[in-house]
């Protein structure tokens, strides 16, 4: 289906993608990956996937910076607060912050593993001890892979804005509203493929119940029926007739 993907990316309505959230926070906050060499590779991209996952290190790093302002400026009041009072000031202070829930523990960094994140959400104090005194500057000997750490996890967290819409055994689908994209992810946290929709010939693309009529979509995609996934696409008015007639024609079905 390789052949397929490539050119409804290739009709794709680029207006949705340039005017997107997504691509707008990663064009304003792609410095904040190329001021650290341990990330600036991710600065360097125009991928719909990578921009995506920049845009979840780029969270990290913000969470980070704020995380660690919030906890210093409450530990600079504990000649007036008790240590309960702080913890509970530093928990309310980064309620609206992006995490993952993993069991019972956020983790708002994903770029440092679930024991780092333990300072950031519980062990406060630590922050100005050994090993993680040097964590707000040095941080690089920190850093884990957080896509090969937290897998699909992540993409299914606060990170993204990704809505969850069907699954099989070794793959998830998502749908991001933002981007009229829908990406099938592995659980190793490895992109499969992404489909684009309403293509630039789909005049008044509706997203009316959106859900539901992507998984009538993916129910074909995972029974790898190509005939029904491509009728599909065009019954539920997620391709013009201009593209379907196209891929028909290459597919000669």
């Amino acid at each position: 289906m390789m052949k397929l993907f490539d050119y409804l990316y290739f009709e794709r309505n680029k207006k949705f993608f340039n005017d997107s959230e997504e691509f707008n926070f990663f064009k304003s906050y792609k410095r904040v990956l190329e001021n650290e060499p341990s990330f600036a590779f991710y600065a360097d991209t125009d991928s719909l996937f990578d921009i995506i996952k920049a845009n979840i290190i780029i969270k990290g790093i913000l969470n980070k910076n704020t995380l660690e302002q919030i906890i210093e400026e409450e530990y600079l009041n504990k000649n007036f607060n008790t240590t309960d009072e702080i913890i509970e000031n530093i928990k309310e202070r980064s309620l609206d912050l992006p995490y993952l829930k993993i069991e019972d523990q956020k983790v708002f960094i994903p770029f440092f593993n679930r024991s780092t994140n333990l300072v950031y959400t519980n062990n406060f104090e630590e922050l100005f001890k050994e090993p993680y005194i040097d964590l707000t500057k040095k941080f690089a000997p920190f850093i884990v892979n957080p896509f090969e750490t937290y897998q699909i996890d992540l993409f299914d967290s606060l990170f993204t804005k990704f809505v969850r819409v069907s699954e099989d055994l070794t793959s998830v689908a998502f749908y991001d509203y933002d981007l009229r994209t829908i990406f099938i992810i592995n659980k190793q946290g490895y992109l499969d493929n992404f489909i684009c929709l309403f293509d630039k010939h789909l005049k008044n693309p509706s997203e009316d119940r959106i859900i539901e009529r992507i998984k009538l979509v993916i129910k074909e995609y995972y029974d790898n029926n190509l005939t029904g996934f491509l009728y599909s696409m065009y019954e539920n008015s997620l391709i013009s007739y201009y593209v379907y007639r196209k891929l028909c024609k290459w597919k000669k079905i």
